[in-house]
């Protein structure tokens, strides 16, 4: 193939990546939510409300609902700010942020070992290995923007898991983003549920805006 038939080609190539990379991100999202659509998420906040009496109790039980999170219907942010409003802030924020990075861990194990085998369904090595580099290039952005959304948080650590991306990189990159989630989280249930809710919206709306203004630099 001469030069100028490559260079027509190689746009058509990385179309053809970009498509099946976003109907990946689509399938591992599918994954994500499907325990939510079997199950719904109402069992999570009586296992707090057994033990909100009881503040190491109620930390430990938060603590492990938020490590199930990407395998199991849990509502984070409920669970953070319940913790929050019944042990303090000071619990909703530890207990937040063990449990976020314990959840990234569960999370980065689920997408290497089973959604990982999946993953050269849709790509051969090579397009793996671009996919793998591409994402190690903005994966503190990534984890940083998508932690505070829902599904997309999950869905970000498997498929950088599936890719092929270490679990120290995963976690360096995440540790920061699930503190400030817990403490954001926890300062606002600590007031009043509206202010929660607020909160919630807010980060999410900041993340968005922020990851749209940097894909366009």
């Amino acid at each position: 193939m001469n030069p100028v038939d490559e260079a027509a080609k190689a746009p058509d190539d990385t179309r053809r990546v970009a498509v099946k990379a976003g109907l990946f991100v689509l399938f591992v999202m599918a994954v994500v939510c499907l325990p939510f659509l079997l199950l719904g998420e109402t069992f999570a906040l009586p296992l707090l409300a057994a033990r909100e009496h009881q503040q190491l109790g109620l930390v430990v039980i938060a603590v492990v609902l938020l490590a199930a999170d990407s395998v199991a219907p849990v509502p984070s942010v409920l669970v953070i700010d319940f913790l929050a409003m019944k042990a303090g802030w000071l619990a909703g924020l530890v207990g937040g942020a063990l449990g976020l990075t314990a959840g990234v861990v569960l999370a980065w194990w689920f997408g290497r070992a089973a959604v990982g085998r999946i993953a050269p369904r849709f790509f051969p090595d090579s397009e793996l290995a671009r996919l793998r580099a591409g994402l190690q290039r903005r994966l503190p952005l990534t984890m940083a923007c998508w932690r505070s959304v829902p599904v997309l948080a999950e869905t970000s650590v498997i498929v950088a898991a599936a890719a092929g991306v270490p679990l120290r990189r995963v976690v360096a990159t995440t540790v920061l983003p699930n503190i400030v989630i817990a403490l954001t989280y926890s300062l606002a249930a600590d007031h009043s549920p509206a202010i929660a809710a607020l909160a919630f919206f807010a980060t999410i709306a900041v993340s968005l805006v922020f990851w749209r203004r940097s894909a366009r630099a």
